[in-house]
This record gives structure tokens, sequence and C-alpha cells, in this order.
């Protein structure tokens, strides 16, 4: 258990449960500074106080002053990339209502076609939440291998 309230649920379930004989004398001094409530930092791995210091203690860094040609142009880009994110939005959008249009016309031909089909595909399945029919994409071989023998004789 990484976290120190982790390590005191641990400690104390092990103080409980008789199961304290041996495993406190594994315990480190971190370890034993959380067992007595204490929350004063410990030594630890210097590695881990380097990863924080590159990712938390680095001064914010200073944006460079734009001219004003600059500032038109980056302007400009951000206008430009905002239409065409609209642009992409309305796109998907047409897309959705053309595909939507497409199946509400395929659930008229089918009603006109045959009722009782249409009802089976309308009808809603109590209390299914995921398709049972969707195969979860895997990675392990499967359970009858090729045999590439059979393969060349036909």
């Amino acid at each position: 258990m990484s976290s120190a309230f982790g390590r005191a649920v641990c400690l104390s379930t092990r103080a409980r449960t008789g199961f304290i004989g041996r495993a406190t004398e594994k315990l480190t001094r971190k370890d034993a500074a959380v067992a007595r409530g204490s929350t004063a930092q410990t030594n630890s791995d210097p590695r881990y106080e380097l990863m924080k210091q590159i990712l938390y203690q680095q001064e914010p860094r200073q944006l460079p002053e734009l001219s004003a040609e600059d500032m038109d142009r980056h302007e400009t880009i951000l206008r430009a990339v905002k239409i065409h994110r609209m642009q992409e939005s309305i796109r998907r959008r047409d897309e959705r209502e053309a595909k939507f249009a497409s199946m509400e016309k395929a659930y008229a031909a089918l009603e006109k076609l045959d009722p009782r089909l249409f009802e089976a595909a309308c009808k809603m399945e109590a209390n299914v939440t995921f398709p049972r029919q969707m195969r979860v994409p895997t990675e392990t071989p499967p359970t009858k291998i090729w045999d590439y023998m059979d393969a060349e004789k036909k």
C-alpha cells in the first residue's frame, strides 16, 4: 500500500489480528512514523524528489511580448481555427442528420413491408445496458489453431 493512510490501516489491521510479530520487524522508518501518527516527512527515494521538482517546481514561462503584427497574425490564426472547428461541427451534424433520416426511411419501409418485423426491430430489451452481440477485441490466440496443411490440401 503506497499511501500513508493505507499503511496506517494495514498496521492497525495487523495489530488487531495479532499478525504484528514478524511484520513490524520489517517496517521502515516512514511506516513506523505513520503508525505513531507522525506526519513528518522522512528520507525518500532521491528519484522521487527529482521527479517532483521537475513536475511541480518549475518557474512559469514568461510569454514573449508580441508586436502588433504578431498579434494580428495570432488572432487571424485563432479565428481560422475557430472557423475550421465550426465547419467540422456542422459537417458532423449534417452527417448525423443524414444517417438519422436514412434510418427513419428504413423504418418506414420496414413498417410498410412487414409490421411483425418492424415491431421486433423496435422492441427494447429490459435491463440491457450493453449489446450482447458486441464482441470484445482480444489479443489472445483462437482456441482452434489454423492448420496450414489442411489449407494446402483444399
